[in-house]
């Protein structure tokens, strides 16, 4: 009967560490699919970042602040004698 007992308990333990171990292979996929998800994410916010660098680089570029300052702020460059050396 005691062997009996021992044996039913060792089966129990066994099968418990086998539902564990399947319930630990599942999470650690799904935790791998969401890792594999952020990833790519990471990737597209990285290369829209790049693609918004370039962008301000453009748009700030000294002709275009210039030409802008001069059409549609009416902005001119002074004479040589309006301008005032400070020390």
């Amino acid at each position: 009967m005691r062997l009996l007992a021992v044996a039913v308990l060792v089966g129990l333990c066994a099968f418990a560490s086998a539902v564990e171990l399947v319930l630990n292979r599942h999470a650690s996929r799904k935790l791998f699919v969401e890792l594999q998800s952020l990833r790519d994410t990471q990737q597209q916010l990285d290369q829209e970042w790049g693609q918004l660098l370039l962008e301000q680089a453009t748009w700030a570029t000294h002709v275009r602040v210039e030409g802008i300052a001069r059409e549609q702020l009416g902005m001119v460059t002074p004479a040589p004698r309006q301008v005032v050396e400070l020390r």
